[in-house]
């Protein structure tokens, strides 16, 4: 294999995500004929077509599709490869990618990243912010190294627990349930109930599942704030980690469940690969962050 072919390899993983030549030049700083020149050059290494080309942008071919796992691997292996060269002989130029859902990205991340980057300078954090089961599956592709998640559902990640975020039902202030101290969740089949964003909603819906409640659904959103707002303006009920409502100004009531349940923020990756120096320092680090809050 030349030199050269781990570019290639990587220029051929950013046009199967863009979908487009044109889009995969423009994100590495390419011109797009030396990103076509690059793929046809593969495609003669190869010997078979990666790529096919339509109107509406490019996409891989099966045979392409069958490499892009082991060129992710091989190129985090390269990746991993030359941060212990570098940290062997001194010096720090790596890079961690790290999954981040909302409520971590809002009200962790700031803090986080800033004390992170304070002791390690020369380390770049690339942060994705998507649901948890994006999450899990970016890492257990190679996308990312680690990644925020509440729990795992997939065996082949290995979890460490950070902290326990309490659910809390979210009321108006002007309802039948407002002067209650806790909600006990067999009454909330008998309220208008307003499902709030993917990612709470899969902790809320799990709860519901588990303990055979059947919400009466009134309104379903996207986002856990536009829920917060239609709560406000007595539109119904909702339920929100502890860390979604932190600094809101909303003007609802919250208060426990009964019985009380929490969600648990960790932070994993996946089992079976080695994480490289740059995600092992941030793994580290954060897990000392969250001992201290």
């Amino acid at each position: 294999m030349r030199i050269n072919s781990f570019a290639k390899y990587g220029v051929l993983l950013e046009v199967a995500e863009c979908g487009s030549i044109s889009a995969a030049a423009v994100r590495l700083g390419y011109t797009q004929s030396a990103v076509s020149r690059m793929i046809a050059e593969l495609e003669a290494e190869c010997g078979f077509q990666l790529i096919k080309r339509s109107k509406s942008g490019s996409q891989l071919t099966a045979e392409g599709l069958m490499l892009i796992s082991p060129i992710r691997n091989m190129l985090n292996a390269n990746e991993r490869l030359a941060q212990t060269i570098e940290q062997i002989n001194g010096r720090r130029r790596d890079r961690v990618r790290v999954g981040m859902f909302s409520s971590v990205a809002v009200h962790w991340a700031p803090e986080l990243i800033g004390s992170f980057n304070a002791e390690y300078p020369d380390i770049e954090v690339s942060i994705f912010d998507g649901l948890y089961h994006e999450i899990e599956s970016k890492i257990l592709s190679g996308e990312l190294d680690c990644g925020f998640i509440t729990e795992k559902t997939k065996k082949d990640l290995a979890f460490c627990e950070l902290s326990r975020d309490r659910l809390l039902a979210v009321v108006p202030k002007v309802h039948a349930l407002a002067e209650r101290d806790a909600l006990p969740l067999e009454l909330i089949p008998m309220v208008d109930f307003i499902i709030p964003g993917e990612g709470s909603n899969y902790d809320i819906g799990t709860i519901f599942e588990e303990h055979g409640i059947n919400p009466r659904v009134r309104y379903a959103f996207c986002d856990d704030h536009a829920a917060v707002a239609m709560v406000e303006r007595g539109m119904g009920v909702t339920i929100l980690p502890e860390l979604v409502l932190s600094g809101s100004a909303a003007n609802v009531i919250t208060m426990p469940l009964d019985p009380p349940f929490s969600r648990t923020i960790g932070i994993a990756h996946a089992k079976q690969k080695a994480l490289s120096p740059a995600a092992k320092a941030f793994t580290e680090f954060v897990i000392a962050w969250a001992e201290k809050r």
